[in-house]
């Protein structure tokens, strides 16, 4: 009973830096929940070794082919401590790797003992994604009692996060588990609560106007339609179904609240889309340098962590007022300049064996539900990932390593009825 209480009470712990805002405020709200994160998962894997069972779901997880796979990536990453220019980087960033590392394994754990079914992990989701969202629309509903909202006001709706890219993407990901409870509970007030809630979520995400979302959710759409039309069962058809009319409901209600002129309306933000425009060029010329980078040196690249010292001799001519190129925005070109092809097949393959955990899963089990949910949760992920920088945003680096427990857990066979 008490290592329930206990392993209980750390599940919520992981999630608790993410739902609070520290006080007094911090400048760099990322360390402080990458140092949480790290406290945590500490105590989390020390507590483990004083369960039998729990040690041994620990070394369960430490010896499938996902943790391989992640260890294999921190250690070709620390070995470019030895040919980088700046050696702390490749500390720094190592560091944000092994408490990722750390999450993944404890959450596997916690979540494995306490034989958590989707429906449970859905609603703790669920739950998480609310008080979250009580941030953004507080500030949603202060700006609006004085003036009506417009795109210059977006930075106040970031809420618990660092910026509204990083608020889109953490939002989107408990869209797919919304989708789920309401599609899959027996409970009535769940279903209403789950359905409500998914609308207000996207709501949000239009408000917020980040147009790596509408990328996100074009894509999504896609996916989910190509999945219903070549597994033609009815589950399938009733999730694109529902996320069909959601969107289009919410696109309706943000059109109605924005009005078709506001500078945040999406079509209008989408219209802004202009290879020429500062942004977008950018990001497009990042990309050019990530490519080279890695044409000149495929092996092993420039260190972990050392892009954005190399990234400067590359851009020094387009630097204006200190703005130096700090990211690529596109993590798997960031992993190939900094690691090498090495370093970015094996974390290119710590994914691809997620995915076909769910693959197999999805062709063997009736309830095809929850693994549509959470290869649509990975897929956000990758999406964001080829546009913007998850990689050192240990908030979602959390999100990711949640996915990959929970892929890891339903793909085992003993817990694949827990659904």
């Amino acid at each position: 009973m008490e290592n329930k209480l206990v392993t209980r009470f750390l599940c919520v712990a992981f999630f608790i830096p993410f739902i609070i805002n520290p006080k007094p405020p911090t400048l760099d709200i990322n360390t402080f929940r990458l140092l949480a994160l790290s406290i945590v998962s500490t105590i989390s894997i020390s507590y483990f070794f004083l369960s039998k069972e729990l040690t041994s779901l620990f070394f369960e997880a430490l010896k499938s082919k996902i943790s391989i796979a992640i260890l294999l990536f921190i250690v070709w990453g620390f070995l470019s401590f030895f040919y980088a220019t700046n050696q702390n980087e490749v500390i720094l960033r190592g560091i944000n790797f092994i408490v990722f590392y750390m999450c993944f394994l404890s959450l596997y754990v916690l979540v494995a003992y306490n034989k958590f079914t989707f429906i449970n992990i859905s609603i703790f989701f669920s739950i998480v994604v609310l008080v979250a969202m009580y941030y953004s629309y507080a500030s949603y509903i202060n700006i609006t009692s004085v003036a009506p909202y417009n795109f210059e006001q977006n930075v106040y709706l970031k809420g618990l996060f660092s910026n509204r890219n990083v608020t889109a993407a953490v939002y989107m990901y408990s869209v797919p588990f919304l989708f789920y409870l309401y599609l899959n509970s027996k409970s009535l007030i769940i279903k209403l609560l789950s359905i409500i809630t998914s609308v207000a979520l996207l709501h949000m995400i239009f408000l917020l106007a980040a147009r790596t979302s509408y990328v996100i959710i074009l894509i999504l759409t896609i996916a989910i339609a190509l999945i219903a039309i070549i597994d033609n069962q009815k589950i399938n058809r009733d999730y694109l179904i529902t996320f069909i009319a959601v969107l289009g409901f919410t696109i309706f209600t943000s059109t109605w609240s924005l009005g078709t002129k506001n500078d945040a309306h999406a079509i209008n933000r989408i219209n802004s889309i202009d290879f020429n425009e500062e942004s977008t060029n950018t990001r497009l010329r990042y990309y050019r340098y990530g490519f080279d980078q890695i044409l000149k040196n495929p092996l092993l690249g420039v260190g972990l962590g050392n892009w954005k010292i190399e990234s400067i001799l590359k851009d020094k001519n387009n630097i204006v007022s200190y703005v130096i190129p700090y990211t690529m925005h596109n993590d798997f070109l960031e992993v190939g300049a900094e690691l090498g092809l090495i370093g970015l097949i094996i974390y290119i393959i710590s994914f691809w064996i997620a995915i076909l955990y769910l693959f197999n899963l999805y062709k063997t089990n009736k309830n095809r539900n929850y693994v549509l949910t959470l290869f649509l949760c990975i897929l956000i992920y990758i999406i964001d990932a080829n546009i913007n920088f998850p990689f050192i945003r240990i908030s979602q680096q959390l999100y990711l390593a949640s996915f990959f427990a929970l892929a890891l857990y339903f793909s085992n066979k003993k817990n694949e009825n827990i659904n």
